[in-house]
């Protein structure tokens, strides 16, 4: 094994201002991606991911000529990252004609308490929403604890796994967010019915897609975190394939829940959203999850199976509110059908 690195005792914590720069990059890539303008963050992401890499190399084991830091290397370095993230996106849009004429700043400055108050009607539901689901999961993730250090490891190994298949549907329903809006404001409402659905279409078929993955090679993923050949591994690997099944199950319905929601967001529809996730993810999710859990005894699989049950519930209960609300009225629907 590499050696680790020392901490010297001159290091301290990482530099103040990272949360300054990750709330400036979030601006510019919502506004990037509202722009259809996706290919320049991937393009600043993948850079910055090499840097990332490459600094963390250097300060983590004193490489390049810089110190040996240890943990706290990766933070100087993350926070780094964080800004020259923040940098490249903005100058994307200082760099592309048809963005520079954008002022964000000034923008931003002058805004309006009604704007202001407009943004905040819809923001503050979204990060609602986002935190009452992963509150779940990191609930989730203590209660594991409870059950033991071969379960809390199985679950951390299984939910990082089916957070990576995650990411793709996120993806999908931040285009469903900017394509239904773009629609809803060119007064094309069975276009932007057609793209929530279409993203839905997309988000499922990737996701059953994974679940096959999860379902039929549980042990080729575990090998790739723990030596299953190792008898200390053994309630490891037992728990982590049980909970590979349950998390092919609800690949789908994960998938399901996150495009909804980001295709009622292009509808400007974030209170409803937020209400139904509280119901699903605890009154569903949470509650049945404990019970199964622990009064039912089914330890960590009841936990698991409570996840699965309270994304169900979010996906039906997010499809039905966009199918309702994405009705397109009455005279459009006669207009289209006279021509």
């Amino acid at each position: 094994m590499p050696r680790s690195p020392q901490r010297s005792d001159a290091t301290c914590a990482p530099p103040p201002g990272e949360c300054r720069a990750f709330l400036g990059y979030a601006v510019l890539r919502s506004v990037l991606a509202a722009l259809s303008h996706t290919r320049s963050i991937m393009t600043v992401h993948v850079l910055c991911l090499v840097g990332h890499a490459v600094l963390s190399w250097a300060l983590i084991f004193g490489h390049l000529g810089a110190p040996a830091l240890g943990v706290t290397g990766s933070g100087y370095a993350s926070a780094a990252i964080q800004w020259l993230t923040l940098g490249g996106l903005g100058l994307c849009i200082l760099l592309m004609p048809g963005l520079r004429g954008l002022h964000l700043l000034r923008a931003a400055l002058a805004a309006s308490r009604n704007e202001m108050g407009r943004i905040l009607r819809l923001g503050v539901p979204i990060g609602g929403m986002r935190g009452i689901e992963t509150g779940l999961f990191m609930t989730t993730g203590v209660l594991m604890g409870l059950l033991g250090a071969s379960a809390l490891a199985a679950h951390q190994l299984v939910l990082n796994c089916s957070g990576i298949s995650f990411m793709v549907p996120l993806g999908l329903a931040n285009a469903a967010t900017v394509r239904v809006a773009l629609q809803l404001g060119a007064d094309r409402p069975e276009a932007a019915r057609r793209a929530g659905f279409v993203a839905l279409a997309l988000g499922i078929a990737f996701m059953s897609a994974t679940a096959i993955v999860l379902w039929t090679v549980p042990g080729a993923i575990i090998g790739l975190y723990v030596d299953t050949g190792d008898p200390a591994n053994h309630a490891i690997v037992v728990i982590a394939r049980r909970l590979f099944a349950i998390a092919a199950l609800f690949q789908v319905f994960d998938g399901i829940q996150v495009i909804a929601a980001g295709a009622l967001r292009g509808h400007k529809d974030a209170m409803v959203p937020l209400l139904l996730a509280i119901i699903g993810y605890w009154g569903v999710g949470f509650a049945g999850g404990w019970l199964l859990a622990f009064p039912l005894g089914y330890g960590a699989v009841g936990l698991w199976l409570g996840l699965a049950l309270g994304l169900a519930a979010v996906a039906g209960l997010l499809t039905l509110r966009l199918n309702w609300i994405a009705q397109p009225p009455a005279d459009a629907v006669a207009t289209v059908a006279l021509h």
